[in-house]
């Protein structure tokens, strides 16, 4: 409710606004009730498919010719949507831009860390280190949104790393560089990253993705292999420390892999291999 809150108080109203309930076992009637009273669609999903889909059944009922997200944990300050239509307009080099957010946890106010602030340009370096992007922080247009295809629904976390390696492998970012324009927060039981243990074999499991899609220059190869090789020997030790030898033995291999090397079909067999190592 709060974040539907902070769409209604826009100084700069949105065309249309879908709210997606992914199958919530929540009591929700008051959300239903104020969604109405705002005037929001409201779009349930027949069975829980995660925030990958959740967004793209959002935007797939949306024909406006730019996108934003908000995370119901998240909320917008009153001129988000103001200074970013404002930046994209006097900005039309762009077809994607952030703003910078503040992080809250349990009402108070945490400070980020200098590599996890929003930054603008060529991302691509930044993508493969962490999620660049923040999804209640990004307008797209909806062009941008068409070519790349939206989020992969296989991804039940960390398909917003995903989209974005694609994303800023071959586009820069535009950031309006101002005051955090939303408010992140944090410290809910439920929440993904806390209830998802780690959480980098996703992100290991989108680098492999990206090392056989044609879609990346041999150079950004060269980088997602380094990507792959340094998380998976994370991975295999922290799953050596807490006794999951198969998964550590298995990581060990991937970080040893010689990617460069690989042909295609190799490369899609150790996608399918980590893909088994997702629902565990």
């Amino acid at each position: 409710m709060r974040a539907m809150e902070s769409i209604a108080g826009q100084t700069r109203s949105p065309d249309q606004v879908v709210i997606v309930d992914d199958a919530s076992t929540e009591e929700m009637s008051k959300s239903l009730e104020l969604a109405a009273e705002l005037g929001f669609e409201w779009r349930q999903l027949s069975s829980n498919r995660g925030p990958a889909a959740a967004r793209n059944a959002g935007v797939a009922a949306t024909s406006s010719d730019w996108v934003c997200f908000l995370d119901s944990d998240d909320e917008w300050l009153p001129d988000k949507l103001a200074e970013q239509s404002r930046w994209n307009e006097e900005h039309p080099e762009f077809s994607i831009s952030q703003v910078h957010e503040s992080w809250h946890r349990n009402g108070a106010v945490v400070k980020k860390p200098r590599h996890w602030e929003q930054d603008g340009g060529d991302l691509f370096a930044a993508s493969i280190e962490r999620c660049s992007i923040g999804p209640s922080c990004v307008m797209l247009s909806r062009r941008l949104w068409d070519d790349f295809g939206g989020f992969d629904e296989d991804f039940r976390v960390c398909e917003d790393y995903e989209l974005w390696l694609r994303v800023c492998s071959q586009t820069e970012i535009g950031l309006v560089d101002s005051e955090p324009l939303v408010r992140k927060h944090a410290g809910h039981e439920d929440q993904l990253s806390v209830v998802t243990p780690a959480m980098d074999r996703f992100r290991v499991h989108a680098l492999i993705k990206a090392h056989f899609d044609s879609g990346y220059s041999e150079k950004q190869k060269k980088m997602i292999a380094q990507g792959i090789c340094e998380k998976s020997i994370i991975l295999a030790d922290g799953a050596a420390k807490r006794g999951s030898l198969e998964r550590s033995k298995f990581y060990r291999e991937v970080s040893e892999v010689k990617w460069d090397a690989l042909c295609t079909d190799l490369k899609r067999k150790w996608f399918e291999h980590s893909k088994r190592f997702l629902q565990t």
